[in-house]
């Protein structure tokens, strides 16, 4: 079955476009929404390009100011409604999956008199000598326009290059003028064009040198356009972006031959096509569940280029575009649910293919440079556990097993160098979890520090991690045959968990948590982090006690909108993102994380699995409710959002931050995993639907390789997998042979 889900993820209020490769324009705090065009900064990977470009139209030599008076977006096209004095512009402006950022324009007349209009399609590129500031050298002219080399610069990062081709459907005439620096705004009279404009269009001259590299390089495209009255013209613009001017030349030459909007359109309907069709009867989860696909697909990068090979999904937008360690094992999870398992492999094999010879993975994976001091901890072993049971691959296992393998020798030689068991965590920011209580207990100066690994602790989350690194390893020896080696990994995860019971563990207070490596003794300070034993073997019935009395306490971790990171009875609690009196960015003192909710939701819906708890079952469906109504606008169902972090007590966004659909959690695979209730093992599904009470329907879900579909309705469950249909009475689970 299809679904439309352009129209059902419509909205007003969103601007960011992508296809799923190396172009973006997710501007995250847009100056020039209400102007033609798109002058606000164009991402190339994780670089600026900056400024965009603009339409400016011209009657008798006066340019026309424009305003806004309507816009619709969707994820493949947004739609402007301009109008001036006789005049209305709408632009349908898409990303193509080829990097080209386009926009499809409708001039018409709505006056009664004719017109005879110049439109010139411009941008000012900054100039500059200074190597660590971004310049723009002239290329060539163009059919249909002018392509120009960019220097892409960011702080403490090498220069990388870029050629961008503006064109223009119709091209007349154009000019290259350079010009020492003004207002940079999208204001046709502060271009040199505004005076070089005459009846017969643009002067065709380039000037683009000077007595110095210092200044703004105007690029102006123009075509002369007469409008009978009631009449209209359509025509299309735009940027390509590329590594070679033949690239991007090309690019933009077959945009332009192309409905730009209509391209966009089939290629997003074509993606969402070839999904796991999922019909939810509730409005909040049915609407998110192919949102979520839609930030996947947007922070996708498909090249090989430099120290980029594999398709996989970045973390966010502009700075948070690299593939980072830490939001990988959630892009695992997510797109294990996908027909194929290429971003899933890319998303561990990009770090692999970049792999120090220390054995680590550097924390972020630039375009044009690895992260030289940085890491992060990461649970690759149960997310490609996870993975191999949507998809197995044996000759994935088998390219993955060294390298995982030498990632595990390194933690053993240099993050537990007293053979404890336990791992160290040596600053706050390789976690994924900067500003909380559990570094200054250790270090008061911890949150003072920057990636100096100035610190150590044995953690929880990175040890909890490690455990399932070797179970993973031994799980793959032993399908390789290594039984040798599969016993030597069985054996050093019974050590981690004997550590882990007997040095994390506090039996009073009934809680995990980080250990003091100067004194051997648990912390016992409060974090989310405290509960990720529970995501594995290493809890037994005993530990219930524990988890019920502390994660589902409103005064410490069960608040409105729960989970805080830290708990509210912590001394440096804040809801309000401030540590220590100050708002920061990333605090992890009491906001509410999707990253931890992801996580949380996996504890209590894995606990309540194993042992049978049918109230950790309600619990998990009431943690997975209101994380997912948590991440609407203020409760809109027309606006879901995902944030960095959010308040617990009245569920309030990071929006100041600017950074949405921030790809740093799991939300598909709790959705197939607990509202669907589909357990994976090597051999057997298991489908028994979490108390929702949620009627559903899946179709075209790929497990190894054969097409399963899943009918929920009014507790009655039936589901067909490779041909054969199998139905359970009211209230009972399905379980099949695969």
């Amino acid at each position: 079955m299809k679904r439309d889900v352009l129209k059902l993820l419509e909205r007003k209020d969103k601007w960011y476009l992508g296809g799923g490769n190396r172009l973006l324009w997710t501007p995250p705090f847009p100056n020039y929404l209400d102007f033609p065009g798109a002058w606000d900064f164009v991402s190339y990977f994780d670089l600026r390009i900056e400024p965009g470009y603009t339409l400016s139209v011209i009657n008798n030599g006066t340019p026309l100011d424009f305003s806004c008076a309507d816009r619709l977006w969707n994820p493949a096209v947004l739609r402007s409604v301009f109008n001036s004095d006789g005049l209305e512009l709408v632009e349908e402006k898409a990303v193509m999956k080829d990097d080209f950022l386009g926009s499809k324009f409708t001039l018409k007349n709505t006056s009664d008199r004719i017109l005879e209009l110049d439109t010139v399609l411009w941008t000012a590129q900054p100039c500059s000598d200074n190597e660590s500031e971004s310049d723009t050298e002239i290329a060539s002219i163009i059919k249909n326009g002018i392509a120009f080399k960019k220097r892409l610069c960011k702080p403490r990062r090498r220069a990388y290059p870029a050629y961008v081709a503006l064109v223009m459907e119709g091209l007349e005439s154009y000019n290259i003028s350079f010009s020492e620096r003004t207002g940079n705004l999208p204001n046709f009279r502060l271009t040199p064009f505004y005076e070089k404009l005459s009846d017969r269009g643009l002067l065709k001259e380039v000037k683009s040198d000077g007595i110095n590299r210092e200044g703004l390089l105007y690029i102006g495209l123009h075509r002369r356009i007469r409008l009978e009255p009631g009449a209209h013209i359509q025509f299309s613009c735009g940027l390509a972006a590329a590594p070679t001017l033949e690239e991007a030349s090309s690019i933009s030459s077959k945009s332009l031959e192309t409905d730009i909007a209509k391209a966009s359109r089939d290629s997003w309907e074509e993606y969402f096509n070839t999904l796991p069709y999922f019909w939810i009867d509730e409005p909040f989860l049915q609407k998110y569940y192919y949102y979520r696909w839609f930030g996947l697909r947007l922070f996708t990068t498909s090249v090989e280029e430099s120290y980029m090979h594999y398709p996989a999904v970045a973390e966010g937008l502009d700075y948070f575009r690299a593939f980072i360690t830490y939001s990988a094992q959630c892009h695992i999870l997510e797109t294990r649910w996908a027909p194929s398992p290429e971003i899933a492999h890319g998303s561990l094999m990009n770090f692999i293919q970049n792999q120090r010879e220390d054995g680590s993975f550097a924390g972020h994976i630039y375009i044009n440079q690895l992260q030289e001091n940085g890491f992060y901890h990461a649970d690759w072993g149960r997310a490609l556990l996870e993975l191999q049971k949507n998809h197995p691959d044996p000759a994935f296992l088998k390219r993955i097993y060294e390298p995982m393998k030498k990632y595990l020798e390194y933690f053993e030689n240099v993050r537990d160098r007293e053979d404890s068991g336990l791992y160290d965590v040596v600053d706050q920011y390789e976690t994924g979890q900067e500003y909380m209580s559990r570094y200054t207990s250790v270090d008061p100066m911890a949150d003072r520090y920057g990636w100096i690994n100035n610190i150590r602790l044995k953690g929880v989350d990175a040890t909890v991690y490690i455990y399932n690194v070797k179970k993973m390893l031994a799980w793959i020896a032993d399908s390789l045959g290594l039984k040798e080696e599969s016993l030597h990994f069985q054996e050093s995860a019974e050590k981690t968990k004997e550590a882990v019971l007997k040095l994390m563990w506090d039996s009073e207070e009934m809680l995990f948590s980080d250990v003091n490596p100067t004194n051997w003794k648990p912390t016992g300070i409060k974090a989310a982090v405290c509960f990720y034993p529970y995501m594995t073997d290493i809890v037994d019935e005993s530990h219930l006690e524990g988890l019920k009395r502390h994660l589902l306490n409103p005064e410490e971790f069960w608040t409105e909108y729960p989970v805080p990171a830290t708990s509210v009875d912590d001394t440096l609690f804040s809801p309000w993102a401030e540590w220590k009196s100050k708002r920061h960015n990333c605090p992890w003192n009491g906001r509410v994380w999707p990253m931890t909710n992801s996580h949380i939701a996996d504890v209590l819906g894995l606990c309540a699995r194993r042992f049978e708890d049918n109230l950790l079952k309600e619990k998990t469906v009431e943690l997975i409710l209101k994380f997912i109504r948590m991440m609407y606008y203020e409760g809109d169902l027309a606006r879901p959002n995902c944030f960095e972090h959010y308040n617990p007590f009245n569920g309030k966004a990071s929006t100041y931050r600017g950074v949405d659909d921030y790809q740093h959690s799991w939300v598909i695979d709790l959705l197939f995993r607990y509202l669907a209730g589909i357990e994976l093992s090597q051999d057997s599904l298991i489908i028994d639907p979490f108390p929702f009470g949620i009627d559903f329907e899946i179709e075209n879900l790929i497990i190894k390789g054969k097409e399963l579909s899943v009918k929920f309705l009014n507790g009655v469950l039936q589901a067909s997998y490779s041909g054969k249909t199998t139905r359970a009475g009211k209230g009972e689970r399905l379980e099949l042979i695969i």
